[in-house]
C-alpha cells in the first residue's frame, strides 16, 4: 500500500497523518478513472463515496431550486471531494463534473465511516478541511455581497438618474396633454365668440338693429369671462389644485346658457334637439364646469350624429340625485370603446377631437361626488347619464 499511502500524502488534508492512518486508509482506495464531461457524484442522491483527486479537476454546481444550476467552485488534484455528505451522513448537497479527464480513488463510504469511528486523527483532518471550505466558501460569499452590493449601488444611481429623465419625458408628455386639453377647451367660446362677431359685422355693414348689438355684445362677453375662467381654472391645475366654485343653480338657466353656447355649432347641422327639463328645484354646482361638461357631451353628440339625427337633452330627480342625460341616435361605441372613452388621448371616430372630451367630463362629475354611466351600441345612439348628489 506504500505507493498509495504516498500519492495520498500529497493531499493537503491527508498531509499530516501518520503512515498508520494512512496506510489505513490505501486499504480502502479503489482506483478512479474519469473522462471529462463525466458526472462523478449528482445533487441530491446518497453519497456513496469520497473522491480523492490526483489528476485533473472538476466542477461543483448546485441548483438552488431554480432549475437552472450555478457553477460555485473549481477544485483541482491534489485534494478531496465529497466528504461533507460523507460526515454528515446526507444526500449530496451540490453536483460533481469532471471539467477534465481525471485520476484518482474513490473510497467507499461506509468503509470509511467505521474507519472514522476508529481514527480519531482522519476524523479530525476530515473536519479541518471541512472547517476551511466553509471559511473559504464564507470569504467567497462575503465578497460576493460586497460585490452586488456595489453593483446593486450602480444600478440605484443608474435608476435615479434613469427616474429624473423618465420624469422630464413626462413632464413634456403632460404639458403636451395640457396644452392639448386647453385648446380643447377653449375651442367652444372661440367659437362662439367668432360667430357672433360675424353677426356684428353683418349688422353693422346694414340697418343697425340696437337690440341685436346689444345681444350680440352681452353674448361675447359672456363668452370671454368663460375664456378667463378656463384660463384661471388650467393655472390651478397645473399648480395640482381644483377647488369647485358652488352655486344655486337651476336645470333652466343651464339649458338655456347651454342653448346660447351650442347655438353657433348647432346652425349649420340638420339635428333636432329636444328638451326634456323635469327637474325644477335648486341644486349646488359648479355652474360653469357643468355647463362645460354638457358643451363636451352635446359636441360628442352632434358629431356621432348624420343629417337629420336627434339629440335629446333632459333633466329629472331620482332617489336623492339630479340626472343629467345627453341622449342620440348617432352612430354609437362598441364595447371596447366604452371601456376606454374615459381614457385622455383616446378617439374612435374620425372628426378631428383631441380625445379629452370624455375624460374632462368624468373629471368634472367626480369632482362634483357624482357618476357618469354610458348606455351604447354600434348604430343605435349612445345615452350618458350623469348622477349629481342633490346633498353634498
Amino acid at each position: 500500500m506504500g505507493n498509495i499511502a504516498d500519492e495520498l500524502k500529497k493531499i493537503s488534508v491527508f498531509s499530516e497523518l501518520s503512515d498508520e492512518d494512512l496506510d489505513a486508509i490505501a486499504k480502502l482506495c479503489r482506483v478512479m478513472k474519469f473522462s471529462k464531461g463525466y458526472v462523478i457524484a449528482k445533487e441530491g442522491f446518497d453519497a456513496n463515496e469520497l473522491f480523492a483527486l490526483l489528476e485533473g479537476s472538476v466542477e461543483i454546481w448546485v441548483d438552488y431550486n431554480t432549475g437552472n444550476a450555478d457553477l460555485i467552485a473549481t477544485t483541482k488534484a491534489p485534494n478531496i471531494v465529497g466528504e461533507m455528505s460523507i460526515v454528515d451522513e446526507l444526500p449530496r448537497s451540490a453536483t460533481i463534473v469532471a471539467q477534465t479527464d481525471i485520476k484518482g480513488y474513490s473510497i467507499e463510504a461506509n468503509n470509511l465511516r467505521q474507519l472514522l469511528k476508529l481514527r480519531g486523527a482522519i476524523t479530525m483532518a476530515l473536519v479541518k478541511n471541512i472547517s476551511n471550505i466553509v471559511r473559504l466558501s464564507n470569504d467567497s460569499f462575503i465578497n460576493e455581497l460586497r460585490s452586488r452590493n456595489l453593483e446593486l449601488i450602480e444600478a440605484n444611481n443608474n435608476l435615479k438618474i434613469a427616474h429624473k429623465q423618465l420624469l422630464r419625458q413626462e413632464r413634456l408628455s403632460n404639458l403636451g396633454k395640457f396644452s392639448s386639453i386647453i385648446m380643447h377647451d377653449l375651442r367652444n367660446p372661440l367659437t362662439v365668440i367668432k360667430a357672433y362677431a360675424d353677426m356684428l359685422e353683418l349688422n353693422l355693414e346694414k340697418e343697425i338693429n340696437l337690440n341685436e348689438l346689444k345681444k350680440c355684445c352681452s353674448l361675447v362677453r359672456r363668452e370671454t369671462i368663460r375664456l378667463t375662467n378656463l384660463t384661471n381654472e388650467w393655472l390651478d391645475y397645473s399648480r395640482g389644485e381644483f377647488h369647485l366654485a358652488y352655486a344655486p343653480m337651476k336645470t333652466a338657466d343651464l339649458f338655456e346658457s347651454l342653448k346660447t353656447s351650442m347655438a353657433a355649432i348647432l346652425k349649420t347641422k340638420e339635428i333636432n334637439i329636444l328638451w326634456n327639463n323635469q327637474f325644477s328645484g335648486v341644486i349646488l354646482l359648479d355652474t360653469e364646469r357643468i355647463l362645460r361638461m354638457l358643451i363636451n357631451l352635446v359636441d360628442n353628440a352632434v358629431h356621432a350624429c348624420s343629417k337629420l339625427g336627434e339629440i335629446i337633452i333632459s333633466a329629472q330627480q331620482e332617489e336623492g340625485f339630479l340626472l343629467l342625460t345627453v341622449k342620440d341616435n348617432g352612430i354609437g361605441m362598441d364595447n371596447e370603446t366604452i371601456n376606454h372613452v374615459f381614457d385622455p388621448l383616446y378617439t374612435h371616430d374620425s372628426h378631428g377631437g383631441t380625445g379629452l372630451g370624455m375624460h374632462i367630463v368624468k373629471t368634472i362629475v367626480e369632482a362634483h361626488q357624482g357618476t357618469v354611466d354610458i348606455q351604447s351600441s354600434t348604430n343605435e345612439g349612445t345615452e350618458v347619464i350623469i348622477s349629481l348628489p342633490l346633498q353634498l
